[in-house]
């Protein structure tokens, strides 16, 4: 029986290399819409790389881990950073939290979180504000993707926000949240976390200390510390702490 020759890798190689790029150029600009763990999610506007994550299942792979983990069915939730409505969307559609308040500072974000969550048949809770120090104003970055969003760091691309404090947006809730997530792109460095009421006794947060160095990460784990918190759990950035 004669041995069957398998194709080189050179060749498979350059297979890979042209149905990569034959999806990004044709195949991914025309989808509209995709389903990532249960949450339909309207993805007409993203780019093919955001795109592209999204069909994988790499999008938010930490956070909606630990929110299946941690969370219950009686939590409320305050996220900080609400994208584009996926994590929101599952903590309610999948976990079957009590309540999710998505706190999100990009305009165009907000649109899309609001488009994703009428894809659900759901009606969000929603704050447009930059989770910041206090209350008032800011100028958020918004170049690039709009996971990439920052009120740290500069570009020529801003735009002037709203900003409230922890105690603010606590105040804005309908009910007192048990839980935060938190995926601000750096500015959870400004945040005043002993205004977190007791009723708050569990955290799930990206920390980013690529983009706002070691130092003022590790001043943001002391913050948590100093209010009782203790680390849980750990995957690559994403963190969880319970007190």
């Amino acid at each position: 029986m004669s041995a069957i020759a398998l194709p080189s890798r050179s060749l498979l190689d350059s297979w890979n290399h042209f149905w990569t790029k034959v999806r990004f150029k044709f195949v991914l600009p025309r989808l509209r819409q995709a389903k990532l763990e249960g949450v339909k999610l309207h993805i007409a506007d993203l780019s093919p790389l955001m795109k592209n994550v999204i069909l994988t299942g790499r999008y938010e792979f930490q956070e909606r881990r630990f929110a299946s983990m941690f969370l219950s069915t009686g939590d409320v939730v305050l996220e900080l950073g609400g994208a584009i409505g996926f994590i929101g969307l599952y903590c309610r559609k999948i976990v079957g939290v009590k309540h999710v308040t998505s706190v999100e500072a990009n305009p165009n974000t907000l649109k899309m979180l609001r488009q994703n969550y009428e894809l659900n048949g759901l009606e969000p809770s929603v704050i447009h504000a930059a989770a910041a120090a206090q209350d008032g104003h800011l100028d958020l970055n918004i170049g690039g993707e709009f996971w990439e969003n920052t009120l740290t760091g500069t570009s020529e691309n801003t735009v002037r926000v709203p900003a409230c404090s922890l105690a603010t947006l606590i105040r804005r809730m309908p009910v007192s949240p048990t839980a935060l997530i938190c995926d601000i792109e750096g500015a959870e460095q400004y945040l005043d976390f002993s205004q977190l009421p007791e009723s708050v006794d569990k955290i799930i947060m990206e920390l980013h200390p690529g983009a706002i160095g070691e130092e003022a990460t590790q001043a943001v784990l002391q913050k948590l510390t100093d209010c009782g918190f203790c680390e849980s759990c750990r995957d690559g950035d994403v963190v969880c702490w319970w007190r």
